[in-house]
């Protein structure tokens, strides 16, 4: 009877641990903003700010205002961020163990950040760290660890676990120099692809989802799973929104493979339109309901703010035309028989060119296929001699047209908010995917992936 009452007692416990919230108090001495997780907060000078974090045993959460400070937060943590006046930031040191780690924790991002300065520009380096390499700078931090956790042994529990997954992804990281933000169709080594392969057992434990670097490195081989799917989980190309929720399948049931899903539809959230809307919305639901509750809001965010703009075309069959670099005007229509895949671009652009390296090895991969890759520019007639200098300096394949009707058509005739902009046409000339995310994500090569050779 007494074992039973005690495990009454202790189970009451740990659910009043876990119903506690993290309280956050952001402290503005100047008017900023600061990023915190997915939320952004625009602070006047003198005001006070709290965010509370409720539903979860911890979290590991991103704050920015002017530099960037990785904290983990526990039930019942209280941070006090202040913003001072300058422009310097404060995890206040108000003797808990929170402030204590947490504190602990940008002095760990500080030493990051000075060995890729030893990497990129070791001139600016202070001499205490010269000769800096990421042998030292690992050392470093398992020393600093056990240090830590011989002073504060409270934070084995969790702490340590999420620490001890950080350190091992973050060398993985750097061994293998993977630092580009997509995956999408890069070649890794067989020491990157066996680090990949470290993800789904470590997933087992749910508190690995802490790590940013573990995560950093899950949504790497998310792309790379996206475009070579090894075990065949994805559907046809076309069911873009629940093939995403089958990707995460690849980990064991828990929270990483509900956070890969509801991150999978997160990033695609921006390109729904009213026509596929009941297909996402299905996904949705398959969600665990915390995630599915910030999605939806998220939805009827964009939904409202889009409520006067016009989404879907009226004409499913756009008539085109562009120059060519050497003057010669071409029609979309010289096209029919093919299916087409519309880039919608400008040089000016940024997105659009970080795109061309995906588009290019793309490409690549579905040569042979009866497919067109058309690239619009819709650069200015006093920019044509720019857009010519860079599609021939990026060596730019396919079919490389700039437009010499008027933008606001272009625009009405697609519904164009922003570009890049990417469409697909069938060899009808009919328009049957408008406003598809970037090349970069994969998606669109899984649709014309199953398209037949000429």
């Amino acid at each position: 009877m007494k074992k039973v009452l005690f495990c009454i007692v202790c189970l009451n416990m740990a659910l009043l641990c876990f119903g506690q919230p993290v309280k956050v108090k952001l402290v503005a001495e100047r008017e900023a903003f600061v990023l915190f997780g997915d939320e952004r907060y625009d602070l006047k000078k003198g005001e006070i700010r709290w965010i509370t974090l409720e539903g979860e045993a911890m979290y590991g959460r991103r704050l920015w205002a002017n530099e960037e400070c990785i904290l983990f937060l526990e039930a019942g943590d209280v941070l006090e961020v202040v913003l001072h006046e300058n422009n310097e930031l404060e995890l206040k040191d108000d003797g808990s163990l929170c402030a204590t780690r947490n504190n602990w924790l940008r002095k760990v991002n500080l030493l990051k950040q000075r060995l890729q300065y030893s990497q990129l520009i070791p001139q600016l380096l202070p001499k205490e760290y010269e000769g800096l390499n990421l042998e030292r700078a690992c050392d470093s931090l398992n020393v600093w660890l056990a240090t830590y956790l011989e002073e504060y042994p409270a934070d084995r529990k969790n702490f340590e676990k999420v620490m001890r997954t950080e350190f091992k992804y973050y060398r993985l990281l750097e061994e293998n120099s993977i630092k580009f933000s997509r995956a999408t169709f890069q070649e890794f080594s067989k020491d990157a692809l066996a680090g990949f392969a470290e993800l789904i057992p470590d997933a087992e434990d749910d508190r690995v989802v802490h790590s940013p670097s573990y995560w950093r490195m899950v949504e790497m081989y998310v792309d790379y799973l996206r475009v070579e799917d090894p075990r065949g989980l994805q559907g046809k190309g076309d069911r873009i929104y629940e093939n995403e929720l089958k990707l995460a399948k690849y980990f064991p049931k828990g929270t990483v493979r509900d956070e890969i899903a509801y991150t999978n539809l997160d990033n695609i959230l921006y390109w729904v339109r009213p026509d596929s809307r009941k297909e996402f919305d299905k996904c949705v639901k398959r969600l665990p309901p915390r995630y599915a509750v910030i999605l939806q809001k998220k939805l009827n965010k964009q939904d409202a703010e889009r409520k006067d703009r016009k989404l879907v075309p009226e004409n499913l069959f756009p008539s085109l035309s562009g120059e060519t670099v050497d003057g010669e005007r071409v029609d979309l229509s010289s096209f029919k028989g093919v299916w087409i895949l519309l880039d919608v671009w400008a040089t000016w652009c940024g997105p659009c060119c970080n795109e061309i390296p995906f588009l290019v090895k793309m490409e690549e991969r579905l040569q042979g296929r009866n497919i067109e890759f058309v690239s619009l520019s819709v650069d200015k007639s006093a920019d044509r001699e720019k857009w010519i200098k860079m599609v021939r300096e990026k060596e730019m394949k396919g079919v490389q047209l700039r437009l010499t009707g008027k933008k606001s058509e272009l625009n009405e005739m697609l519904c164009i908010s922003g570009i890049p902009h990417f469409a697909i046409i069938d060899p009808q000339g009919k328009l049957v995917w408008n406003a598809l995310p970037g090349v970069s994500y994969g998606l669109i090569y899984r649709i014309l992936k199953e398209v037949p050779m000429r």
